[in-house]
Formats: C-alpha cells, structure tokens, sequence
C-alpha cells in the first residue's frame, strides 16, 4: 500500500467515525429525557432470554467476505438487549505468505467474541427499528500447509467496534428477519497482517423468539 492509498484509508476511516458519532450525538441528544426514562422502565420489566444467527457482508481490502454469528442474551421489555455472541470469518482469501524464505498458499483466519447491546427506538407487532452496537475481542492469523499439517502464521489479538442500524420484521409467531448497516473499526489491529478489516458492515439476521415460544408449550 502507497502513501497515497494510506492516507485515504485513514481519511475514510475518520469521516465514517465521525458521522456516526455525530448522529449518535445528535439522536441522543434530542431524545435524552425520553431516552433516559425507556431505559429505566424497561430494566424493571422480567429480562427474556433471546437467541440469535447474524451474518455480517464487509470487505478486507477488497474482497467481499462474510462472517457467520451466533449470540444469546436477554431482553428488556423488547427495548433493550445485552449478550454475547461468537464471530467468524466463513469467506476462505487465499493470501501468498512468506517462511523462511518458501512461498505458502495461505489463508486468512479471524474470529472474536461479541459482547453486544441493543437499543430498539421504534417497534409494533411486526416491525423493530434499533441501534445495535458490539465490540469484538479476538484474534488474526494466516494458516497454510505444510506436508498435510496446518500451520498458523502471526496470530495476533485484535478488538473492533462495530454500531450499526437495523431493522427487523417479525414474520412468524417464533421467528423474525432483519437486516442493517454498520461499520466495523479496529481499534487494536494485527500489524502483522498486510490487510485492512476496517470496513463498511452489511448485517443479515435471524432471531427466534424465545418467550412466545415458552408461552405456547409451556403446562
């Protein structure tokens, strides 16, 4: 990567940050009293427990990857949720690596765990518009072969904030499907790694409704 390149990641970096800072402040702001009260209503209500599979479309340098998820929490009076989930890069990139001297057909490898919160602004019977936002501790690495055994290369810890913006409409009495945006930042990266996870985040989920679920079969 040139300067030139460089400069304009860093550049991109800072302006999706900071816009999304910015909304985040504005939004907060002008909701803050109302905000503050949900809140505090919704953590006296019995938590639920909820279960959930994401998929996060995002890029590393510029190939399009996927990261399959799985979380479990509880929830608040359908507004409020905390968790934790696990992530993992599902896309094989094949990266040439270099040891001692010998080229290696590599592959990327990353994972973390996800713990999360999510804030739900608007909701009715089918449909849920929220701000979920997660942080993600875990580890980069590359991994090739050699004689049939697989060797990992530069494994390195690294932790990431991804907010994002998400929808979800509730289509059966057990299940719903949403979908958002977001962005992922590496706040602790892999310099090990010649690639750049930072990126624009497209989120796909499934959830499944525990408590309507325990209410149906339940004696």
């Amino acid at each position: 990567m040139n300067v030139l390149n460089f400069v304009k990641d860093i550049f991109f970096t800072l302006k999706r940050t900071l816009l999304f800072s910015l909304f985040s402040l504005i939004f907060l702001t002008s909701f803050s009293q109302s905000f503050e009260q949900e809140l505090k209503e919704a953590l006296t209500e019995k938590p639920k427990f909820e279960f959930r599979f994401d998929s996060r479309n995002s890029f590393i340098n510029q190939n399009g990857v996927r990261v399959i998820g799985v979380k479990a929490g509880i929830q608040f009076d359908k507004k409020l949720s905390f968790g934790l989930g696990y992530n993992q890069l599902w896309s094989k990139i094949k990266k040439e690596i270099s040891v001692d001297n010998n080229i290696y057909q590599g592959t990327i490898g990353y994972y973390y765990f996800s713990p999360y919160v999510e804030y739900a602004f608007y909701k009715d019977e089918k449909w849920q518009l929220s701000i979920p936002v997660q942080f993600g501790l875990g580890e980069s690495f590359y991994t090739y072969r050699i004689a049939e055994k697989r060797k990992v290369l530069a494994r390195k810890f690294v932790f990431s904030y991804e907010p994002a913006i998400a929808f979800e409409y509730r289509f059966l009495d057990y299940f719903g499907a949403g979908m958002g945006v977001g962005y992922r930042l590496m706040i602790a990266s892999n310099k090990e790694l010649d690639e750049q996870f930072t990126s624009p985040v497209y989120i796909f989920k499934l959830k499944i409704y525990f408590e309507r679920l325990w209410e149906d079969i339940k004696p």
